[in-house]
Order: C-alpha cells, then sequence, then structure tokens
C-alpha cells in the first residue's frame, strides 16, 4: 500500500517544526552564472546545514513523529550516505536509537560521519537495494521501525520546508531545480511551491546513468532503470511509489546530465561560489544550459543540496 502524500496541514507542521529546530539555509544570488545564463540565478545553499546535505531537513522531521514506543525501539534504514547521516543526527538530537545500513564501498566520509553522528554503522550488500534488503529484514529480527527514503510523508514534508523558505525570501522565483534520487525531495518542494505558487516551475535533474525517475515521470508509469551513477545521491533503480505519485503530476521538466557533465558541475560549483559540492549536488549547474533551463529573464533557484564530496573524487575531478 502506498503510503499518503503529506497533507497542508502536515507540511505547515513541519515548516513550524524546522523553523524551531533546524537552521535556516542561505539563500543567495549567483552572479557569474546569472551573467553566463541570463536572467536571474540564485543557489540554496542546503550544504550548510549540520551534516552537510538537506537529509537532515526530513530526518529530524520524520523522527519526531514517532510514538514513544517507536521511539524507545528504534529505527533502521538503507542509505548511500546523506539519509542515513541525517537520520543518526536526528535520532541523537531526538534520543532516539537509529541503525544504518549501508552498501559496500560507501565513502569513508560519509560512513564515519554516521558512526560520529550517533548511528549504528552496518554495512552490507553490493548496492543500495541490497543495502535495504538488510534493513528490512533487520528490521523484522529487532522489532523496529524501517524507514524507506523516498515512501516516507514525514521526510518528503521536511523536505519540502526547502522551499518554504526560499518564496519567503524570494516569492518571485519562477523556477527551482532540484536534484532527483529516489525523488523525495523534488516531490516535497513541488507540493510546497505548487501550492503556493501554482505557475512556478519545477525542475528535476537526474544521472542519465541511473534515470529511472526521469522515465517513470516521461511515462507516467514507474519504471525501473539500471543504476551505474558514480553520484550516490542520484544513484536509484527506481523511484518511491510516494514520491512518485507526487512527482508525475507536479514536476514540469526533468532533464538528463551524464557523470561526466556532474564532474564538470562539480567544478562550476566552486568556480561560481567557492563550494565543494558532491555530485547530486552539483546536478543542477551541470544542467544549465540545458533546453528545459531557460532563465530568460525570471529568477531560477538551484538547490545545492550537499557538499559531502570524497577527496579522493575531488582530486580525480581536478586532474581530469
Amino acid at each position: 500500500m502506498t503510503p499518503t502524500p503529506p497533507s497542508p496541514t502536515e507540511l505547515l507542521r513541519a515548516r513550524s517544526f524546522l523553523a524551531r529546530h533546524y537552521p535556516r539555509t542561505p539563500l543567495y544570488p549567483a552572479l557569474r552564472l546569472s551573467r553566463a545564463h541570463g536572467g536571474e540565478i540564485y543557489v540554496k545553499y542546503e550544504n550548510h546545514g549540520p551534516v552537510r546535505s538537506f537529509k537532515a531537513r526530513g530526518a529530524l522531521y520524520c523522527l519526531s513523529r514517532l510514538s514513544p514506543e517507536e521511539r524507545g525501539r528504534g529505527v533502521v534504514t538503507a542509505s548511500t550516505g546523506n539519509h542515513g547521516q541525517g537520520i543518526a543526527y536526528a535520532g541523537t538530537a531526538l534520543g532516539i536509537p537509529t541503525t544504518i545500513v549501508v552498501p559496500e564501498g560507501s565513502p569513508p566520509l560519509k560512513t564515519d560521519n554516521i558512526s560520529a553522528l550517533g548511528g549504528r554503522l552496518r554495512i552490507a550488500g553490493r548496492n543500495l537495494h541490497e543495502a535495504e534488503e538488510e534493513a528490512k529484514a533487520l528490521a523484522r529480527r529487532e522489532g523496529i521501525l524501517f524507514i524507506e527514503d523516498g515512501d516516507d510523508a514525514g521526510l518528503m514534508a521536511g523536505a519540502g520546508a526547502i522551499a518554504w523558505e526560499i518564496l519567503d525570501e524570494l516569492p518571485e522565483a519562477s523556477a527551482i531545480v532540484v536534484p532527483v534520487g529516489g525523488g523525495n525531495l523534488i516531490s516535497g518542494v513541488a507540493l510546497v511551491a505548487k501550492r503556493l505558487r501554482p505557475d512556478i516551475r519545477i525542475i528535476g535533474v537526474q544521472s542519465a546513468q541511473a534515470p529511472a525517475v526521469y522515465l517513470s515521470w516521461k511515462d507516467k508509469v514507474v519504471r525501473e532503470a539500471p543504476c551505474e551513477t558514480t553520484a550516490g545521491g542520484l544513484a536509484t533503480r527506481r523511484p518511491g511509489m510516494l514520491a512518485f505519485a507526487v512527482l508525475k503530476d507536479l514536476v514540469d521538466s526533468m532533464v538528463l546530465v551524464d557523470d561526466a557533465e556532474l564532474d564538470r558541475g562539480i567544478l562550476t560549483v566552486f568556480e561560481a561560489t567557492g563550494q565543494i559540492a558532491e555530485g547530486a549536488g552539483a546536478a543542477p549547474f551541470a544542467a544549465l544550459g540545458k533546453p528545459e533551463i531557460h532563465p530568460g529573464t525570471g529568477r531560477t533557484v538551484l538547490i545545492l543540496t550537499g557538499g559531502n564530496l570524497p577527496l579522493a573524487d575531488l582530486r580525480r575531478i581536478v586532474a581530469a
């Protein structure tokens, strides 16, 4: 059974909760990008959050909704890194035990942070799908709650708080460009932004090496696709069912960029903002210049979703 998308009341609750418990991230104009591509381009810096990723927003709100009994037993989830860091951070902040299952070969930068943030780390499976299966099995064995990124209304409502912040500061924004993994972030952003501004354009960017959400959005039916991208935050074989139920109707455009373009996007972020972005965070920057993104005379917001880029990857990209 597919979970129900968060209601307007739930979206408002998430906004209120996070306004009290999560720092507002900066929204600044990117003058260099505006000169290069036209219009006015802004960047929402989610890499400035407590775990250098937007994921802590949804995790905090999701765990805040648990019953006292669920809080006592704890939660388990699967992640390639940032979602796991968010859950670990939220668990420690709220006093809830957390277990995060990551696939083999996950970046130590992220797995070490999961442990440092208080999460119990488990390594299992060759990919995220196999890690999810182990997390579900662990939930059954230990009687704890499994949280699936992309199929949880609390995570989605928390992610949607980004759109509240953007439109609070820039009510005349004409488009928001969002990296897409399983689809939870773009769905939360779309739910809030389209309710406040039905005319705003919501544009998703996904890796051509992991195009399942793009294909699902295009065909209006859930599709699975190979997942071979090096960008962990975009790595998915299918959209979350809850996320798909929202994005299939509310997302205006979807763009594919290949992993080489993502690497160049990381350099674009550095040159234009002085920030280090991971592959997923650089996706909106990599898509600038695509026909689906035409700032024109409008105000376009790019969401820089995370900055947890391993040093080895940065060296490889700069050397190339």
